[in-house]
């Protein structure tokens, strides 16, 4: 692959990192690339990982998982990650790295990013499920090679060979690997409905938590979690009683009255520092909560 672009020190792989950029698609074996074992990076496309050999450990904002030979994993875009291989292991790591972006299957797509996304397209929209894994990655275990890994051999000699009509090929290969996840996505959601679920609210929550000051709007935090925006939104208001909307405007505004506490910065500093740009907008929210501005609270509640 090309060299990648750099972002805070991580570097950062787009499509125009692939050999081919007009294909659209790219796939290599990781031990074509020992360099980038082990390296967090992120990258603006998706990411579909089957370990070939050995085990390895996945590193993502949600913690370190382990990787064994038969997992697959699925990235979305601009999820910081690694595999960390495991010398301890009998047989070395290895793993095929597939990567593509929405459009290669659909041109509506091109403004899309997110493995979701792929729902909206009319070649899966009649069985992309509504519920999925949560998280920054789908992980699936122990899957024999006759589930995934004969399709990404298939895709990888394509690529390589490039003999008259690969591409083509190699999309009716990646179409048949999505329909087979989204079948196992629909077996993991009817394995356990109620305990995923919250789990999913529990991630997003602590994805807020964490995450309040940036600029996030509901599609991303749907994003995060695999979920489609709509079924995310029905899903965040019916366990919690409230919009996400709302509660990150709550948790914004909590976070607003601890620092006009704690702290002597200025209330400009504190509304840009909790993810309000506009300041109309955070004094109007603010006094719909609290009943003051953030003056008013400051003043009486350190007076």
């Amino acid at each position: 692959m090309k060299a990648p672009i750099s972002r805070n020190g991580i570097p950062v792989f787009t499509e125009e990192s692939f050999p081919r950029p007009e294909d659209k698609v790219y796939i290599h074996l990781s031990s074509e690339y020992p360099d980038f074992v082990g390296v967090t990076h992120s990258h603006k496309y998706i990411e579909i990982v089957y370990i070939l050999s050995g085990s390895a450990e996945h590193e993502t904002v949600n913690g370190r998982v382990t990787a064994q030979k038969g997992d697959l994993f699925i990235i979305n875009p601009d999820v910081p990650h690694a595999f960390y291989g495991n010398k301890d292991s009998r047989e070395s790591f290895c793993a095929y790295d597939l990567m593509f972006v929405p459009d290669f299957f659909d041109v509506n797509l091109i403004n899309s990013g997110d493995f979701s996304s792929l729902g909206s397209s009319f070649l899966f929209y009649s069985m992309f499920p509504q519920e999925k894994a949560a998280g920054a990655d789908l992980h699936f275990s122990n899957n024999s090679y006759n589930d995934f890994g004969e399709l990404f051999n298939k895709i990888h000699l394509e690529y390589n060979r490039m003999e008259q009509g690969y591409v083509n090929i190699i999309r009716a290969y990646v179409i048949e690997l999505i329909v087979k996840i989204f079948r196992r996505m629909d077996a993991k959601t009817e394995a356990q409905p109620i305990m995923r679920k919250s789990k999913i609210i529990d991630d997003a929550l602590v994805y807020l938590r964490e995450n309040y000051s940036m600029h996030m709007s509901v599609s991303d935090l749907a994003s995060h979690m695999f979920l489609s925006r709509d079924y995310f939104s029905k899903l965040f208001r019916n366990t919690t009683g409230m919009t996400v909307t709302a509660f990150l405007k709550q948790l914004r505004i909590n976070e607003s009255c601890r620092l006009l506490l704690e702290t002597d910065q200025s209330v400009l500093e504190i509304a840009q520092y909790c993810g309000f740009h506009d300041m109309k907008h955070f004094y109007t929210a603010f006094r719909s909560q609290t009943g003051k501005t953030p003056g008013e609270y400051r003043k009486s509640i350190k007076g």
